[in-house]
């Protein structure tokens, strides 16, 4: 008789930080100005946004510099007056509470409006065909998840960008770029359709706290929607994203410094991580394997009576299982099912296999094991054509990297 040996595979799940509930982030602003001494300056810089995702709970700035509220929300700092010495210091600390939840109440048709570009945004013939085969006229909130998972699935990220002014058709045309490309061309893509957009700078953490830029797309009856076509996120964002400033384009967002002479102005940020909390966002994700048939089957449970997006990742061993990533829009109370076959003609009789398989949608999760003992030839484990599944995948994406 063959003995029977157990094989325990190892599931490696995504172990990048990850937090979609209420969050605190201290940021500290310092720019340091050159200039000659008893020159006359005036200064304005951002600060943070202090909006509906992001409420600014206590600022303190040093002597001499006024608090403004300016455009979209953004507050800044201004401070005019005489260089005492060459070399001046303005700071501010910020202490902010973000929180990306989203009441998404209806799904308004696409807009009708003819929008303008900039430079960096201007699409061309191949940006304009590649926004109208996503489109869904009658669905503005799933045609921004398409856009916003085409981008995300398309696109190479290449820190090689880091620093380059790159506009949205040669982006398109390479496929390559950093957060500023993806949300260029992702910002090309939707005012081609009419949607109104604005660029966002900030802050993110992925592995430290790093510059990062997303959109926000207008919705009717909503708002501004954020979408993060670089991590693959709409509506209920990362709690990570500090925002600071919002403009047309990367070009648009900047600091003055006025002076008598040829001033220079330097930029030093710090941001201090001080909670982030998990918030399931009344969605529940429940996994259910079935031994005999292989077949792993997800619900996706939404418990609010509006819409919500959700960063979607099914998991599994990628020798025996699928990987499924991307966004999901689950209606008002819509129960979403995924299921998904392990690939069973790598099982040997005589042989147990522990195979770990998780699936998430934003912070709800669901981990279980599959336990396959002396699994069944390979052949046989098929299901009948008559069994209805309904597999999906994602393709185009394998593993989640993040940026």
């Amino acid at each position: 008789m063959k003995a029977k040996h157990l094989l325990l595979l190892i599931l490696l799940l995504s172990v990048a930080f990850s937090a979609f509930g209420y969050s605190r982030i201290t940021l500290e602003r310092t720019w340091l100005i050159h200039a000659n001494d008893g020159d006359s300056l005036d200064f304005q810089g951002a600060l943070v946004l202090n909006n509906s995702h992001q409420r600014v709970i206590a600022v303190t700035a040093g002597p001499g510099v006024k608090q403004e509220l300016g455009e979209g929300g953004t507050l800044k700092l201004h401070y005019k007056g005489k260089m005492n010495g060459s070399s001046m210091w303005i700071n501010a600390t910020a202490i902010v509470d973000v929180d990306y939840d989203t009441s998404l109440h209806s799904d308004p048709p696409l807009p009708s409006a003819n929008r303008s570009f900039t430079n960096l945004t201007m699409p061309d013939a191949a940006i304009e065909a590649q926004a109208r085969t996503l489109a869904q006229q009658n669905s503005s909130l799933a045609t921004i998840r398409d856009l916003v998972n085409w981008v995300h699935s398309s696109m190479k990220y290449d820190v090689s960008y880091w620093g380059q002014v790159v506009p949205a058709n040669e982006v398109f045309r390479d496929r390559r770029g950093v957060c500023v490309e993806y949300t260029h061309l992702l910002i090309s893509m939707a005012r081609s359709l009419g949607f109104d957009t604005r660029y966002v700078s900030g802050y993110v953490y992925s592995n430290s706290w790093q510059p990062h830029a997303w959109a926000e797309i207008y919705v009717p009856d909503y708002g501004w929607l954020p979408a993060d076509a670089t991590f693959g996120q709409v509506g209920m964002l990362e709690g990570t994203h500090l925002a600071i400033v919002k403009g047309d384009d990367q070009a648009s967002v900047y600091d003055v410094l006025l002076s008598d002479n040829n001033a220079t102005l330097e930029a030093r940020d710090q941001v201090v991580s001080g909670f982030f909390s998990n918030d399931s966002r009344q969605v529940e994700v429940s996994l259910y394997p079935d031994n005999y048939t292989y077949v792993v089957t997800v619900d996706i449970a939404n418990k609010r009576p509006e819409y919500v997006f959700g960063s979607y990742e099914f998991l599994a061993d990628s020798a025996y299982g699928q990987q499924e990533i991307g966004i999901l829009l689950l209606q008002p109370y819509e129960t979403v099912r995924r299921q998904y076959l392990l690939n069973s003609s790598h099982f040997q009789e005589g042989y147990t296999y522990t195979l770990p398989v998780s699936a998430a949608f934003n912070d709800a999760r669901a981990e279980k094991a599959v336990i396959i003992s002396n699994p069944r030839p390979a052949e046989a484990a098929q299901p009948q054509c008559a069994t209805a599944l309904f597999l999906f995948s994602l393709a185009s994406a394998a593993l989640f990297r993040r940026r």
